[in-house]
């Protein structure tokens, strides 16, 4: 199992470096994130696959579904799936493609899910990229909260551009550009910074 990063020190970092946070890690912390085991990889990113889209429950309804079917999610158990029983499952034609398709690359070693740990961000991502069906925002997250990689700062989440807006009272909704900026000071710990801007929108934002 991975270890969870220091994330005391980050929020001392971030109290020296980034004072705007200061509230956020008072009222929030310590951060809980912790990583996933390696072996969830598969799992998690075809659920980054299918929830392209889809609400939330229509997920979750498809990804239990899919997983009663195949007893475990595994790219083997993906491949040899036949197509008219997925799609009985309420997957489109479309994403049928994308999970076989992330299966064959896995199998084919086109995506070392079992070199993440010694591989960086950057890499990760180009690989992740190379995948049908995986864009920016769903990348980020797994990298986010899958990986617990400390700096990354997710420009495709609405959630925390809003927050961010909120929080720095912004005349508007940051582009990446702006992020980027604002978020120079937060290095190497933006993942960290992004976790307490959740939990400020959770509280102002409440589901």
């Amino acid at each position: 199992m991975p270890f969870a990063p220091d994330w005391l020190a980050g929020d001392a970092h971030l109290r020296g470096k980034a004072p705007e946070l200061n509230a956020l890690i008072d009222k929030y912390g310590p951060c809980t994130l912790k990583p996933e085991p390696e072996e969830r990889y598969f799992e998690i990113l075809v659920r980054g696959i299918i929830s392209q889209q889809l609400p939330p429950e229509v997920v979750n309804e498809i990804y239990l579904r899919l997983k009663s079917h195949l007893g475990s999610i595994t790219p083997g158990q993906l491949l040899t799936s036949d197509c008219e029983a997925l799609s009985k499952l309420g997957l489109v034609d479309q994403k049928i493609q994308y999970l076989k398709g992330f299966s064959q690359m896995v199998l084919d070693k086109k995506v070392t899910l079992d070199k993440f740990a010694d591989m960086t961000d950057g890499e990760i991502t180009k690989q992740l990229l190379g995948v049908k069906g995986l864009g920016q925002w769903t990348i980020e997250m797994f990298l986010l909260l899958a990986l617990c990689r400390t700096d990354i700062s997710p420009t495709a989440d609405h959630v925390f551009k809003k927050a961010l807006k909120t929080l720095l009272q912004l005349p508007e909704i940051p582009k990446r550009g702006q992020i980027n900026r604002i978020t120079e000071n937060w290095r190497p710990w933006r993942s960290l910074a992004v976790w307490y801007l959740w939990r400020y929108a959770d509280e102002l934002w409440p589901n």
